[in-house]
């Protein structure tokens, strides 16, 4: 049964209450608003002043927003096939304040140009200042109707319209070019636009990780033969520019460069016009498969040199992460004899990527159909319980299932099982999803096709090399597991046991070897090694033993000295980040600037 949570103030009136579940915990409360001001259910018995109303309601968007806790309060509704969205209300106002026409003035965007894009001024609540301020107001049109607006305020403060969906800004262009423009903010893309460059759209919420404006438009980008990526000259505009190009595909890519200046409008502001009608004629091809020019990595050289090897990415578990680090364009190749729990680990270690970096996972694993199975045990990991109803709930089975299906995604062709097929569509699942790990599990369902002046050497080498470069190309990790000879009973394999090939120790980046510990019965036990074989580059680890135990009840790995027990708690909610859609931008404006 579901755990409800009723949190009402008065009793002696009949009220309607709503579900709400909060952002912070993903607890469901039974809340009555009986006026905008209340107190909080999560926090404000905690606090000395339990009667200060520092939970404020908005009728528009039927949510909540705590001021001590930080906390929103969003509407409960389980999970449907469609998302559901809401649409901002129009107000079709086209007046802008003497203050925002001055600012915008200082920007160089005249007032012909924003009346072209329908920018206005309002006001608006600003949870930044617990009240309304002037703001002025960038809609989002799509098929001639409003999907978004985005409030801009003094002081640095934004917010786009709670529950509305992510779309690029101007994304009508789209479909009116053969090419097209992006940039990371609305005041580059009316830059633009002064410019007489119309065919020009602006991601919705800088350079963030959630691209799913991208995801749920990616097919519009099709008919295009040319993209100029004009995101912002810092290391979060870069990494923006990078992920586009590898989603968008780098044979229709051409980079834009400011010099020295970060955005387009503080290049527009400082070198003019007619400099600035030159950009897309000076934009620059990205790296392309097969041809490499030094100035295609000329940040990348200037990094490298500045700052020296950065150590990979941990998983947050000491016991894994004094041997090995993580990072993409890697190939990891997994072995240990039957039992030994390979897959298990590969989707623990799979699990804590996406949980603690956001790496979304494809997995060809034909040994883990019917797909239930498979699902089963990754809710496991992420909820902490078992996959049933006696021991989860429905709040929990919901929130296992947006999570899943938004991060994980299955590739199975019963009619074509080649590594082709395979790599076919993990790159169809980087384009449509942006997925970072391919897990390949075993390497022995694959319908491996030898030619028949090839040795199964030979065929090995060849095999791997494929996955190496198209991990490289596509900056993806990939998980290689392979089953070795036929062992005697406790011996710990190597990555030479592998059968077939020395090249599986030779060629990988990342090998090791999973391996249960056998009790005085010559029975296996809970007891996990997981032997660091080979680690290629020092600044991603070294050779080691991590001794480890299994968790039954839902299949992760704990530290053997863990003094504090199992863990069983939700991933989901203990180390959820807590991204406010209102606050998440990257903000390039002058403090000194009121907008």
């Amino acid at each position: 049964m579901v755990e409800k949570r009723v949190w009402r103030k008065r009793q002696t009136k009949t009220f309607n209450v709503m579900k709400y579940q909060s952002s912070n915990t993903k607890q469901i409360y039974n809340i009555e608003f009986i006026r905008k001001q209340d107190i909080c259910p999560e926090c404000s018995h905690l606090r000395k002043k339990k009667k200060d109303k520092c939970l404020q309601y908005y009728s528009d968007t039927n949510s909540a927003y705590c001021f001590n806790c930080f906390t929103t309060f969003f509407e409960y509704k389980p999970y449907s096939n469609e998302k559901q969205y809401k649409i901002p209300e129009w107000k079709n106002i086209t007046k802008l304040t003497d203050k925002a026409v001055k600012w915008f003035n200082g920007r160089m965007i005249s007032q012909d140009t924003l009346n072209s894009m329908k920018i206005y001024s309002d006001t608006e609540f600003m949870p930044q200042f617990n009240k309304e301020i002037e703001v002025i107001c960038f809609p989002f049109f799509f098929e001639s109707k409003l999907i978004n607006i985005k409030y801009r305020g003094s002081n640095k403060s934004f917010k786009l319209h709670s529950g509305s969906e992510l779309i690029f800004f101007n994304l009508d262009k789209i479909k009116d070019n053969d090419s097209i423009i992006i940039v990371e903010g609305e005041i580059d893309a009316l830059t633009f636009i002064e410019n007489k460059f119309n065919n020009v759209i602006s991601v919705p919420n800088g350079a963030n990780k959630n691209l799913e404006f991208l995801d749920n438009y990616i097919d519009l980008f099709e008919q295009l033969n040319k993209v100029y990526i004009a995101t912002d000259n810092d290391t979060k505009g870069i990494e923006l520019r990078d992920e586009l190009i590898r989603r968008l595909g780098a044979d229709k890519c051409s980079i834009v460069s400011f010099k020295e200046c970060k955005d387009a409008n503080e290049y527009y502001i400082k070198y003019g016009g007619l400099e600035f009608k030159e950009l897309l004629n000076n934009a620059k091809e990205p790296a392309v498969k097969g041809i490499v020019y030094c100035n295609n990595i000329q940040n990348e050289l200037y990094d490298f040199y500045k700052n020296g090897t950065e150590k990979g990415l941990e998983i947050n578990q000491d016991e894994i992460d004094k041997y090995i680090t993580w990072e993409l364009r890697r190939l990891a190749i997994v072995t240990g004899i039957p039992g030994s729990g390979k897959s298990e680990i590969v989707d623990y270690l799979v699990s804590k990527l996406n949980l603690i970096h956001g790496w979304k996972a494809a997995y060809f694993t034909p040994e883990n159909y019917p797909l239930k199975y498979h699902y089963q045990k990754m809710f496991e990991k992420f909820i902490g319980k078992r996959f049933n109803i006696s021991y989860s709930n429905d709040i929990e089975y919901d929130m296992a299932y947006e999570h899943l299906k938004n991060n994980f995604f299955w590739i199975l062709n019963e009619d074509d099982l080649t590594i082709d097929k395979i790599l076919s569509d993990a790159k169809f699942l980087i384009k449509k999803k942006g997925i970072k790990i391919l897990v390949i599990d075993p390497y022995n369902k694959i319908d491996h096709q030898y030619n028949s002046n090839m040795s199964e050497t030979q065929y090995i080498s060849k095999f791997l090399d494929k996955l190496i470069m198209f991990g490289k190309l596509n900056d993806l990790l990939i998980f290689l597991i392979a089953h070795p000879v036929k062992m005697q009973k406790g011996d710990v394999p190597t990555l030479y046991n592998i059968n077939g090939s020395s090249h599986f120790y030779n060629k990988t980046d990342y090998g090791f070897t999973c391996h249960r510990e056998f009790d005085d019965n010559n029975l296996m036990t809970n007891e996990v090694q997981i032997h660091w074989q080979k680690i290629k580059f020092k600044h991603l680890g070294c050779q080691g033993v991590s001794e480890l135990r299994y968790n039954y009840n839902n299949g992760r790995l704990e530290n053997r000295i863990d003094i504090n027990g199992w863990d069983n708690s939700n991933w989901l909610i203990k180390n959820t980040e807590i991204i406010e859609q209102n606050n998440d931008f990257d903000l390039t404006i002058d403090e000194k600037i009121p907008f």
